[in-house]
């Protein structure tokens, strides 16, 4: 077995770039939206689809249910649904969607004492009809494992965390490996060290034959300091821990792991409770995992105007080089109202933050940012706690996060400007079509014809 520890110190913010700021195309909630669902405890996305959750609230009881949405059109698709996911006590945790699956946490939370947690697998081949498959336990399942809190699915591969599950010590923590064709047990991965309460397993995340697995309450880098570990998982029958990621600057309770996400050459480890900017305002940490053996540390990231109690990295998602980090409870609008960050992760070392994402009807303690997710250059970020439907209801919201300027004097739209462009802009501009305005000012005049010559030689960056 092969595991680096990381020990030298990167401390760094990112630049600001001019901020873009974003509109969601579309605000979800689910058809039969109750008060007390909180609904957006979890989101994910895939090929277009998405998957938003509601952790349900037991005491009242309100059943925690799960959706699927098209990306495209934020139109709810359908609801997930089984016998035991109609239960009266069934509380919701983790979620997720990958290629024609998704994937459902649950456990009773009755006054029985037994939890019985289960992650439900349905086939999403068609979206509008979801076919339940099977559901999962663990071939060691105990009561008390929280099997579910956190799932994360890549190809026929899925890795479903554990965070309270013995492996190593009480409460160390596991997680397992499934095929989501069958819902067959792959493996189980125990950190070598795991000790007790480390929490092992209360993130996950995977790509290819990579996985990265967070202990948000590891005690090497401080008490609770946190903690992620990186995985091959080629024989997922026997995963090799390859790396131990913690953080050289941390202190007592940051909580680093609490997020994880990786893709491509990059991981990022959210620590929500890091005291930089203020008490638990909360830092991520960008990792080159070129070699994954050998992880870099490259980046620090703060947010640019972080403060006490924004819990900056509770929740994270990278795709490509972007990477959204959110604030679940930024109060720069209204108390814990939540915001999100998005980063442009090109030059590892480097970051630059574009823009900072807030919803157009935020509010107070909505915890925006609470659960986020990208595909592509679509982002849907939960506010499980929102109370804009009513109490607790919860939302979730998609963004189209492509921030690349638009090109004018391409008129035709075929992602080259040439001479044939001229030739679409006449034809626009006999039309009075919206690609004759090339000056911006909202109208369709000769001035356009001007503005759209300076466009052409411009080359639209090209």
């Amino acid at each position: 077995m092969r595991r680096t520890t990381l020990t030298a110190a990167v401390l760094l913010i990112a630049q600001a770039a001019t901020a873009q700021p974003l509109n969601e195309a579309y605000i979800l909630a689910p058809n039969d939206q109750t008060d007390s669902l909180q609904f957006g405890d979890h989101v994910d996305i895939h090929d277009g689809v998405i998957i938003v959750s509601g952790l349900g609230l037991w005491t009242v009881p309100v059943p925690g249910a799960a959706y699927l949405f098209d990306a495209a059109t934020g139109t709810q698709l359908a609801k997930l649904d089984t016998p035991a996911l109609e239960g009266p006590d069934q509380i919701l945790f983790g979620a997720a969607i990958g290629a024609n699956r998704a994937m459902v946490a649950t456990r009773n939370w009755a006054f029985t004492g037994t939890y019985n947690p289960r992650v439900w697998l349905f086939d999403t081949t068609d979206p509008a009809s979801p076919v339940f498959l099977t559901y999962i336990q663990p071939s060691d399942a105990g009561n008390s494992d929280d099997f579910g809190d956190s799932i994360a699915i890549d190809g026929s591969v899925a890795i479903v965390g554990a965070p309270g599950n013995a492996g190593a010590a009480s409460f160390s923590g596991a997680a397992y490996l499934y095929d989501t064709t069958t819902g067959a047990e792959l493996g189980k991965i125990i950190a070598s060290d795991g000790a007790s309460v480390d929490q092992f397993g209360w993130s996950v995340d995977l790509e290819g034959n990579l996985a990265i697995v967070g202990a948000r309450w590891e005690d090497e880098s401080a008490p609770n300091g946190g903690a992620a570990y990186l995985y091959d998982i080629t024989d997922p029958a026997n995963p090799v821990e390859l790396a131990k990621l913690f953080s050289p600057m941390g202190d007592e309770n940051d909580y680093f792991g609490y997020s994880v996400t990786i893709a491509g050459n990059l991981a990022a480890v959210g620590a929500m409770f890091d005291d930089d900017l203020g008490l638990d305002s909360g830092a991520v940490y960008i990792y080159d995992i070129t070699n994954p053996g050998i992880p870099v540390l490259t980046k620090k990231l703060l947010a640019s105007d972080g403060e006490d109690t924004d819990d900056f990295g509770w929740s994270v998602a990278l795709e490509g080089t972007t990477l959204l980090a959110c604030s679940r409870t930024d109060d720069d609008i209204h108390p814990g109202g939540g915001s999100a960050y998005l980063f442009d992760l090109t030059d590892p070392a480097n970051p630059v933050e574009l823009t900072k994402i807030v919803p157009s009807d935020t509010s107070a303690n909505a915890t925006f940012g609470w659960s986020c997710a990208i595909d592509g250059t679509t982002a849907v970020i939960g506010a499980s706690q929102s109370d804009a439907v009513g109490p607790n209801q919860g939302q979730a919201y998609i963004f189209d996060i492509d921030l690349a300027p638009e090109c004018l004097a391409d008129t035709n739209g075929d992602g080259a400007v040439t001479p044939a462009d001229f030739s679409a802009w006449v034809a626009a501009f006999n039309a009075m079509a919206p690609q004759c305005d090339q000056n911006g000012d909202g109208s369709c005049t000769p001035a356009d014809f001007s503005a759209w010559v300076a466009n052409y030689n411009a080359g639209c960056g090209s």
